[in-house]
């Protein structure tokens, strides 16, 4: 039972953020497509990070003044998602997971966390951004 949710939490983790960020990638422009990573980087970060990999994405592809929100807002919600999946692999299967059971007030804290603490973390590196620009 184990090992489906892993196998589940793992395709979800992958292919989630692929179909976000190819379906934002389709509504871009040809400036804002300019922006964006190549493939090798594309894929070794969905690979790495999963659903993280969404703070890098808008971080790359959106201008100042949106990228923290946006970026923290993608990723909350992706994380979240990849955490719904796995309550309906647990409810299907019929499985508890070791540290008990997750009900839905656990992943609306996830999201909160999750949003919160990638808005600190691109809010911090805009601010070291902005500090190495007006030194040089």
């Amino acid at each position: 039972m184990q090992v489906v949710r892993l196998a589940v939490a793992m395709v979800v983790s992958i292919v989630l953020p692929v179909a976000i960020q190819r379906m934002d990638r389709r509504r871009m422009s040809a400036a804002m497509r300019a922006r964006t990573w190549n493939f090798a980087t594309w894929g070794a970060s969905v690979y790495a990070f999963g659903p993280l990999s969404m703070l890098g994405w808008f971080w790359v592809t959106r201008p100042r003044g949106t990228r923290v929100w946006q970026g923290a807002m993608a990723a909350g919600a992706a994380l979240t998602a990849v955490e719904l999946v796995d309550l309906v692999v647990v409810w299907r299967i019929g499985a508890v997971s070791p540290a008990g059971e997750t009900h839905l007030a656990d992943v609306a804290l996830l999201f909160g966390v999750a949003t919160a603490l990638g808005a600190a973390l691109l809010g911090a590196l805009e601010l070291v951004v902005a500090v190495r620009r007006r030194m040089h």
